[in-house]
């Protein structure tokens, strides 16, 4: 790593005054945000020091920066990971001092257990992004480099937007950082949330590098580490799948799927950092005693050395077919004595703890081909284009040792699918449980006859798709109503 670009260290090493302003402001941001009023943050500071902030090519890009440091360091993919992870039929839960943990594992999340879920830390984020397409709108910066930045932001507000959407359903849609409005911002139907999300996509695939850049802006680099025209791609592939948009979903995973930046490598190299299948990535963070020797918080919190109170459920490990390497590439065992106990936890990425931090070897995946593929099997299978579905299906099971599928219509190879992104994209970004939601599967899984819910010590309650809205978030803000079963 330490021969790679790094544009935490890249950026720390050239600021001087202009990163000293920045860090105030972040941190006045990060004091104002603790309060839990994600749409109360004090204007004077904000609008103050952002105007030298975004006066500087150097500490401008630091502010979008901080971004994917911030989802780094605040565990963002393994978070999401394992609240959707349990809240499915992915992960077990055996501890009895995480309250949070309990209610997702038991499908009894309550309103009151503060924020479940990425509300505050996902409205950290587009507040973030949003203060820096508004001071990018009037600077002397270079053009090119107010493209990226701005492209690179409205691509972040529509990330972060799609998880809320997708975890809360209808929400408070803020395009703004203007207090006024948004502290008395009443919940958007999830329609218009998506027509957003979509615009936003769109902008920034149009604004955006085609080629991974690095702290210039303009420069391109082998670190895939911020999103390109080709990130906003696979993103609106993903949102046109779950607004039911097909065409347009195959559309888009198609132009990614075939730019030759990706591809599919072996099981093993799919989680290394600059992997070829990635299309983003967040880099581990070189800054004095930030990761400690972790190259990813997935893998240091993941990996077992003995028993732990999350481990992967006996239903995943069942759901391998037979002769699936994933199974044996992906899943790791430990065994503990007294009483003899095999644990099973995920084991994408391998490092746990690296003896040698300034070498990392691995980045957390955030977006990547093989979700593409899978995506326009989908959109296939729905648009009855049955042998260009299978061909999709098999290229992933193909890399897993399999053999070609044996759905022959629509309805077993749309089963087909939703079992191999069972397989596929376990613990990443929370896949599974979006996935039996959004598909309508959730009620049979959870419930009758699968009989999950029950299986894990709960009662199922169809209601429960969602995540409530925290109710110090509706105490701050009268507008905001509760999901139903709340």
């Amino acid at each position: 790593m330490s021969l790679r670009y790094s544009p935490y260290i890249q950026l720390q090493k050239t600021q001087s005054k202009s990163y000293r302003i920045l860090v105030f402001m972040l941190l006045m941001v990060d004091i104002a945000v603790s309060c839990k009023k994600f749409v109360t943050i004090d204007p004077p500071v904000s609008q103050t020091v952002s105007a030298n902030v975004f006066n500087n090519a150097s500490s401008a890009t630091s502010a979008l920066l901080n971004i994917y440091q911030q989802m780094y360091q605040n565990s963002a993919s393994y978070n999401i990971s394992v609240s959707n992870g349990l809240l499915s039929d992915e992960l077990t839960y055996s501890g009895s001092n995480n309250v949070q943990n309990i209610q997702y594992y038991t499908n009894s999340m309550s309103a009151l257990s503060g924020d479940l879920g990425p509300w505050s830390t996902a409205y950290q984020y587009i507040y973030q992004a949003n203060a820096i397409i508004e001071n990018l709108s009037n600077n002397s910066l270079s053009p090119l480099i107010v493209k990226q930045l701005t492209g690179e932001a409205k691509f972040v507000r529509a990330f972060w937007t799609f998880y809320l959407t997708n975890f809360y359903g209808d929400i408070p849609l803020v395009l703004s950082t203007d207090y006024n409005i948004n502290a008395v911002m009443p919940r958007m139907p999830q329609n218009q949330v998506y027509r957003q999300i979509i615009t936003d996509l769109e902008n920034a695939k149009s604004l955006l590098n085609d080629h991974f850049v690095d702290g210039t802006d303009t420069s391109v680099t082998s670190e895939r580490v911020r999103p390109t025209q080709w990130a906003a791609e696979a993103l609106l592939a993903r949102t046109y799948l779950y607004m039911q948009k097909y065409d347009s979903a195959e559309m888009y995973a198609t132009q990614v799927i075939n730019n030759a930046l990706f591809r599919l490598p072996a099981l093993d190299s799919v989680f290394l950092a600059n992997s070829p299948e990635a299309i983003w990535q967040l880099a581990t963070p070189l800054t004095s005693g930030s990761n400690n020797g972790t190259n990813t918080q997935d893998g240091h919190f993941f990996i077992l050395t003995g028993a732990g109170d999350i481990q992967v459920s006996s239903r995943l490990v069942n759901a391998f077919e037979s002769g699936d390497t994933r199974l044996n590439k992906w899943i790791g065992s430990i065994t503990a004595n007294n009483p003899s106990v095999t644990y099973y936890f995920p084991f994408k990425y391998k490092i746990r703890n690296d003896p040698n931090p300034s070498n990392t070897e691995e980045y957390t995946m955030v977006l990547r081909l093989g979700e593409q593929y899978l995506i326009r099997a989908e959109a296939r299978a729905q648009q009855a284009n049955i042998d260009g579905a299978k061909s999709d299906l098999d290229m992933i099971r193909m890399r897993a040792g399999l053999g070609s599928t044996t759905a022959g219509d629509k309805t077993a190879l749309l089963s087909a699918i939703l079992h191999e992104r069972q397989a596929e994209l376990f613990t990443e970004w929370g896949h599974r449980w979006l996935d039996i939601v959004r598909t309508g599967s959730a009620d049979s899984i959870m419930g009758t006859p699968g009989n999950v819910c029950q299986t894990k010590g709960g009662t199922w309650n169809s209601n429960w798709q969602l995540y409530p809205i925290p109710q110090g978030e509706r105490n701050n803000d009268p507008s905001l109503t509760q999901n139903n079963g709340y």
